[in-house]
């Protein structure tokens, strides 16, 4: 293992599972972690995920592909103009999640399988979620608005990650308050 991959627990100081969203069966995974990072920083339920959703269903190209998907930039500008700083990076390394755990900066991370195809057909996929912890045993832990769970913390192996990550382009989007 790689000396900067820690060989103990770190996780977030922030509760961000205490803000958890289900999207349900939407595609709208990228306001849902905008709201929960927002409500998490600002500490209190003031951003209505459904509701950002149908904003920038409304606000459209080039924020948003309307039912469809945010896009990264997307979600940078909601969370800026809910008062965040926020900053979008592209080919990101592991080391510097790490980091951002170690520093308690809050990150979306972008994974998925965009070049799917089963029997010719497109299944392509990708999700944003908000990662909040590492175990060395269980791997990084996240608060997904896809999951029904709003108790806590679900976990994937670092290699599964790895693999979903880097087909996206290991995107991240790290987030602070002012």
């Amino acid at each position: 293992m790689k000396a900067w991959i820690p060989g103990e627990r770190v996780e977030l100081s922030f509760p961000v599972a205490r803000y958890h969203v289900n999207q349900r069966d939407s595609n709208d995974c990228g306001p849902y972690c905008v709201a929960m990072v927002a409500n998490t920083l600002y500490e209190g339920p003031f951003v209505n995920a459904a509701a950002l959703a149908a904003e920038l269903d409304r606000r459209g190209f080039p924020e948003r592909i309307p039912g469809w998907a945010t896009l990264p930039w997307g979600v940078v500008a909601s969370l800026r103009r809910l008062g965040l700083h926020a900053r979008w990076r592209v080919a990101t390394s592991l080391k510097r999640l790490f980091t951002n755990l170690r520093q308690n900066c809050l990150t979306i991370v972008i994974i998925g399988e965009p070049l799917r195809f089963v029997r010719r057909q497109w299944q392509g996929w990708s999700h944003y979620k908000i990662l909040v912890a590492w175990h060395p045993d269980r791997g990084l832990g996240f608060v997904d608005p896809f999951t029904a769970r709003a108790d806590g913390v679900t976990w994937q192996p670092l290699d599964e990650f790895r693999h979903q990550w880097a087909w996206m382009g290991r995107q991240i989007i790290e987030v602070w308050r002012a």
